[in-house]
């Protein structure tokens, strides 16, 4: 019988105390003419041990059996229980140290009884935490998927009607909405995933010297372009700052601040940025005349799902999640972001700060690839959604391309062999075999080792690329697919 068994019930702890102290007494009875100056230790290290084990109770009926063994066989006269005041004295003093002992003993085990099992509760809880976090990031990654596919469909309808006939003005207002609102649920779930990968540690930054200046005329033009400050004046103020930065982060730093700007400030409102070098920082200052921050909220503004007031601005939405993505991206960066408002109503501002950096001696603009009509090529898509193949096969056919496409993987295949594509468009979740298991097959074909493979996706967490990197991918695309990215892949 196990121990553990023993100490679960109250009949054996006792019969497990009263078993070690008779042991003892029969191993040392013959070896009392070594012990008789001192016969108390043994008996103590036996109750010590019986204490530990099976608890205080049955150590203090060893202490009572001990005692009487000590008495009647170890102090003179032997073989008589005696009742003269040295032996008394003897015997009682064995059984006070006994107790006390005893009580120790088993407060110390009970205590590291304690010890263990609130380590084992601390692993099971950070186990279960764990297990919960990758349940979360998982939920999170197919949760992105699933938005971006119905997206991927709506963006390329919207394509594909921007190359049909001149509309009338009623298509052009129902376009210019689809495609505008499709962009905001893109952009929510681009920062839904982006604070679960800051929130998990998976943000590696790419620092380098770059023109904060150069980055924020980049970012305004691209929301002037997508139609987001037409009802706003807005305004860019301050020369070539050069700073030690991730230039995609930056980027993404400084298009949350502005859309920020833009969606609490009411049409006909102004937006000022600034860029300039302070104290050894590059500085970047959005202020605007919107809705302003009242003064309890400016202490929690970059937590994670903090927005303003209901209704301050009809229409406005999103997660709460842009200025926590920005709070956490400064300080990746070793810099600061601030926010400063008067009140409601009396417009905000914000201050980022990063460290400056020398500008480079010769400093050489990319040139620009010349525009150029896109050739014709062989293209199979690859894709289980038919509104998604669908509509991509008829965007890349009004560009002049040669398409074919399929549903699954050993469809794919076969296709692939036959046409020889010069490039694939692949969806990663498809039927028969998925499409890393489709690009590792494609690669060993000499029809088609050559073709240009795109993994074209809903995941895009680092993991995701490297994989599709890994299974013979040339180029990993998340859904939906922008316009600029399409032709990038078309002139490949």
């Amino acid at each position: 019988m196990s121990l553990d068994r023993i100490r679960a019930h109250r009949a054996g702890r006792y019969l497990f105390g009263v078993a070690a102290s008779l042991s003892t007494v029969a191993v040392l009875i013959p070896l009392r003419f070594l012990i008789e100056p001192l016969p108390a230790p043994p008996f103590l290290l036996t109750v010590i041990a019986v204490a530990w084990f099976v608890g205080l109770g049955p150590a203090v009926v060893s202490v009572a059996l001990t005692a009487f063994a000590i008495d009647y066989w170890f102090i003179p006269p032997l073989f008589a229980v005696t009742t003269t005041w040295h032996e008394v004295a003897s015997v009682v003093s064995f059984a006070l140290v006994g107790v006390v002992v005893a009580w120790l003993t088993a407060t110390r085990r009970h205590a590291e009884d304690e010890r263990k099992a609130l380590l084992a509760r601390e692993r099971a809880a950070r186990a279960s935490a764990e297990a919960a976090n990758r349940a979360k990031d998982e939920f999170v990654a197919v949760l992105g998927h699933e938005f971006r596919n119905p997206l991927s469909a709506i963006s390329t309808a919207v394509q594909l009607l921007e190359r049909a006939g001149k509309p009338d003005d009623t298509a052009t207002s129902a376009r210019e909405v689809i495609a505008r609102q499709a962009r905001n649920i893109a952009r929510m779930v681009d920062d839904l995933m982006e604070a679960n990968r800051i929130a998990a540690g998976k943000i590696r930054l790419d620092l380098r010297p770059m023109d904060l200046a150069e980055t924020v005329r980049r970012c305004v033009a691209t929301l002037s372009g997508a139609g987001r400050t037409e009802r706003h004046a807005l305004a860019v103020h301050g020369e070539a700052v050069w700073v030690e930065a991730d230039p995609v982060r930056v980027e993404q730093i400084v298009v949350n601040l502005l859309d920020n700007a833009l969606k609490y400030t009411p049409p006909g409102g102004a937006v000022d940025v600034t860029i300039a070098r302070e104290s050894g920082h590059g500085v970047l200052r959005v202020q605007d005349t919107g809705v302003g921050i009242p003064r309890e909220m400016l202490t929690r503004i970059f937590d994670l799902f903090v927005q303003g007031e209901p209704g301050a601005i009809r229409g406005r939405s999103g997660l709460g999640i842009g200025l926590a993505v920005v709070h956490h991206l400064a300080e990746l960066h070793g810099g600061t972001i601030e926010a400063s408002s008067d009140g409601p109503g009396r417009g905000s501002t914000f201050r980022l700060r990063l460290r400056s950096a020398p500008a480079p001696r010769a400093e050489t603009s990319r040139a620009r690839r010349p525009a150029t009509d896109t050739p014709r090529r062989r293209i199979v898509v690859v894709e289980d959604d038919p509104d998604i193949r669908g509509m991509l096969r008829r965007l890349l056919e009004a560009s002049g391309q040669d398409v074919a496409e399929a549903e699954d993987g050993p469809s794919a295949f076969e296709i692939a062999v036959r046409v020889r594509p010069d490039l694939m468009l692949v969806d990663i979740g498809l039927a028969g075999f998925d499409g890393y298991e489709l690009a590792r097959r494609l690669r060993t074909m000499p029809e088609t080792k050559a073709a240009v493979l795109v993994a074209l996706t809903g995941y895009g967490r680092p993991e995701d690329v490297a994989r599709s990197l890994a299974a013979g991918f040339d180029h990993h695309a998340v859904k939906p697919l922008a316009p600029d990215a399409l032709a990038e892949i078309l002139r490949r």
